[in-house]
């Protein structure tokens, strides 16, 4: 009984996350804490807080330096109920898309979607 439970339990979990890392374009502009930083200020005090409604993504493009942009966006994917994303949480999975991913990357996890892109242009 408790295998089964346990087998589903991790089955669950590894259909919950999936990650990619972009194959092509600039890689991060700065050191790694410092790109970070610009996603957390964003979780903490900026676009990424309160309430995301059911389906609703929040985007916001940094501009970094002259000719670079931070692209970053988080999506609720449950489409039925709204959530309040934790600050904390948010953070911790932009640091994924950052660190593990020399271009940026995103993935899902807990039925969010994250990503974190640094790209040519102006925002």
């Amino acid at each position: 009984m408790h295998f089964t439970t346990a087998f589903a339990s991790v089955v669950l979990l590894a259909g919950s996350a999936s990650a990619a890392c972009h194959g092509s374009g600039i890689t991060w502009p700065g050191a790694y804490h410092v790109m970070l930083s610009e996603a957390e200020n964003e979780c903490r005090r900026g676009a990424f807080t309160g309430f995301f409604q059911p389906g609703q993504t929040k985007y916001k493009c940094v501009q970094y330096g002259n000719g670079v942009k931070l692209e970053f966006s988080i999506r609720n994917g449950n489409t039925q109920s709204g959530f309040d994303l934790g600050d904390d949480d948010c953070v911790k999975e932009f640091r994924k898309d950052i660190y593990d991913c020399s271009r940026g990357g995103y993935h899902t996890s807990s039925g969010w979607e994250f990503s974190a892109d640094p790209n040519e242009g102006r925002c």
